[in-house]
């Protein structure tokens, strides 16, 4: 008896067989909402030669194609394309190189080991920081091709879509089920943690130099953590911390907390948690300055949601998703 070599074949379990992860269409992109947009070339510059290129927190490419632009990524903008002044939407896929504009001081409390509570608030805003500067454009359609910085390529974009049935790879860390409303994310790890590149793909055909924005699950009590998280950095990544921010890179969010926190008294960590613990002792005005802290927070966190899904989907695997924000979170 002749003996099947694929059924005696053994798959890590971190890499299932390529025919277990294939990419599945959807069988139509109902009520689709497309549009043309542009390549932020600009912004491929900068990761690739400029500023970003050596202080972006997380790793640059090393291929060319690691820039193209593949069909079912998420796109984002940076910044809104403020800096072309042409009036169109640029926007790019890979999240390498981001991180460049982060103070020092920020910086300095990531790579602080020996304090965990102060490297731990430092991450905290750091990706806040970044996610702030970036606005959620929607899902790729078409490729993009830019590894020739041709002017006719350019002008003439590529399509993106923003509503409808679509499907797209889970790039998250956490399992996808029908139900579960989406929200864009950065790449889990910096430069310097571990491997910064995935030791499996999350998708094929992608090289394993870029870094994909992360699929990631949002709800309710997700949110309530992440203002409570906000808060808490701010206040635990200390006087240092706080000053290194400038209002004017700083978020709304950012700089409502920093109404009620005075830097200039050069506050502590435990005067910092007394003054935030008289405004939740406060009448109904500091209620209400409470309030609009955490909608500021919240509406930070809520801008990044691209949709429901729809259908069920682990880390690496494809899954349908409804595009659309959501009003109820």
């Amino acid at each position: 008896m002749f003996s099947n070599p694929a059924a005696n074949a053994s798959y890590p379990t971190s890499q299932p067989p390529r025919k277990a992860r294939k990419r599945h269409k959807p069988i139509a992109r109902i009520t689709s909402y497309d549009y043309n947009v542009q390549f932020d070339l600009r912004r491929k510059q900068e990761v690739r030669n400029g500023r970003a290129n050596q202080t972006g927190l997380f790793s640059s490419p090393i291929r060319p194609e690691s820039y193209n632009v593949m069909e079912g990524e998420l796109l984002v903008s940076i910044d809104k394309s403020q800096a072309y002044r042409d009036g169109q939407l640029h926007c790019f896929s890979f999240a390498n190189g981001l991180g460049a504009f982060i103070p020092q001081a920020l910086k300095t409390a990531l790579m602080n080991r020996q304090e965990e509570a102060k490297q731990k608030a430092a991450k905290a805003l750091t990706r806040f920081l970044i996610l702030d500067r970036l606005t959620y454009v929607g899902v790729a359609v078409t490729g993009f091709d830019a590894s020739h910085d041709r002017f006719q390529d350019m002008a003439q974009g590529f399509v993106a879509t923003f509503g409808g049935l679509n499907t797209i790879i889970n790039t998250g860390k956490k399992e996808i089920r029908p139900g579960d409303w989406i929200s864009l994310g950065l790449p889990h790890q910096f430069k310097w943690e571990d491997d910064p590149y995935n030791k499996s793909k999350q998708a094929e055909g992608i090289p394993l130099d870029k870094l994909l924005f992360s699929t990631d699950v949002v709800t309710p009590a997700s949110e309530a953590e992440k203002v409570q998280e906000i808060v808490q950095a701010y206040i635990d990544v200390g006087a240092d911390g706080r000053a290194a921010m400038a209002d004017s890179s700083m978020p709304v969010a950012l700089r409502t907390l920093k109404e009620y926190i005075n830097v200039d008294r050069n506050l502590d960590v435990v005067d910092a948690k007394e003054d935030l613990a008289n405004m939740f002792k406060g009448g109904k005005l500091q209620q209400q300055k409470l309030l609009h802290l955490i909608t500021n927070i919240m509406h930070a966190n809520k801008k990044m949601i691209i949709g429901k899904a729809l259908s069920f989907g682990r880390p690496g695997e494809p899954f349908d998703i409804c595009l659309g924000g959501s009003n109820s979170l």
